[in-house]
């Protein structure tokens, strides 16, 4: 994971940037889904990273549930954040990194996809059976889809 750049705001208006125009209720992260991103975190950040639902999209038989994950460096109090999927509440569907902070960006989802806007800019990812669609540059100064959070 990259460094953000700017300063780090607090985890509370970070995720407020990323609730979805009709956000799902608040929902305990158990610890299956934590196991499932531990197995995709070599940086040992997962101790330290806050995790939100921000809704479901599905395509054909499965369904990926995408959630914002807010990393804090315990020492330097700089983070990270991103935007990650579980397919079928059991395996890692990839994550993508997103710098914009609170208040710049709204999610939308639809049936098969969901989009991030920005000023004028949207990044839109969709999903078939085999997962998100996997860009190269996505949302803000963050990159392309990665197999680790």
């Amino acid at each position: 994971m990259r460094a953000l750049c700017g300063p780090v705001l607090s985890s509370l208006a970070l995720a407020l940037a990323f609730l979805p125009e009709t956000a799902p209720a608040a929902i305990p992260h158990d610890a299956q889904v934590r196991a499932i991103l531990a197995r995709h975190d070599p940086d040992g950040r997962l101790p330290h990273t806050s995790i939100r639902l921000l809704g479901e999209v599905r395509s054909g038989k499965a369904n990926y549930e995408v959630y914002y994950l807010e990393f804090i460096n315990p020492l330097s109090q700089h983070g990270q954040q991103r935007i990650a999927m579980v397919a079928n509440g059991n395996r890692f569907a990839g994550a993508y990194q997103c710098t914009l902070g609170a208040g710049m960006a709204r999610i939308r989802f639809a049936k098969d996809r969901f989009t991030v806007s920005y000023r004028s800019s949207n990044w839109v990812v969709r999903f078939d059976q085999r997962g998100p669609t996997k860009h190269m540059y996505f949302c803000g100064e963050g990159w392309g889809w990665e197999n680790s959070i």
